[in-house]
């Protein structure tokens, strides 16, 4: 009878373990590709300086433009003179970066250039560019940028050398 009891025991956990490997708990995997995409990082490098070229200040405020055209243009009590070489120049700029992609390009709504009297305020500014935002196809793609801004001249401002900065950045879209 013992033996009897030891042998349905064992057949009864045989069973057991059997049931337990087939079927009543299953694992399944998969397996997924995997990829990364390294872009050139967007670069922007200054190839001239915003000029405003020389003027003269008269009794009331008045305005200097340069255009993104290197033009100079005299409003309000501001006067240009032929007798100097007015040197007006927009800020040129290369933008690089991955081909084909779109960028932004961000400034100040202001700056000021600071010298021997009252500083005077650049703003108003206005921007060229060669591709309207996309870089160039081939590989390190290059955008020209040129920026033009409005000089409020106070009135009977000092002369002298006036020096500021206008910071540009620009960022993938």
């Amino acid at each position: 009878m013992k033996t009897l009891l030891k042998v349905l025991v064992m057949a009864g956990c045989t069973a057991l373990a059997w049931a337990a490997g087939t079927g009543v708990s299953q694992a399944a995997t998969a397996t997924a590709g995997t990829s990364a995409t390294v872009v050139l990082p967007v670069t922007i490098t200054k190839t001239a300086d915003l000029q405003f070229g020389k003027f003269m200040s008269g009794a009331s405020v008045g305005t200097v433009v340069v255009d993104t055209a290197n033009a100079q243009s005299v409003t309000g009590g501001v006067t240009t003179t032929a007798a100097f070489s007015t040197t007006a120049a927009a800020a040129a700029f290369t933008i690089s970066g991955e081909p084909t992609s779109t960028y932004a390009i961000t400034f100040p709504a202001q700056t000021d250039l600071t010298g021997p009297g009252t500083p005077m305020t650049i703003g108003s500014f206005t921007t060229a560019i060669t591709s309207g935002g996309t870089l160039g196809t081939f590989v390190g793609g290059n955008e020209t940028l040129k920026l033009g801004a409005t000089l409020t001249v106070g009135a009977s401002q000092a002369s002298g050398t006036y020096n500021g900065t206008v910071d540009v950045a620009v960022n993938y879209n």
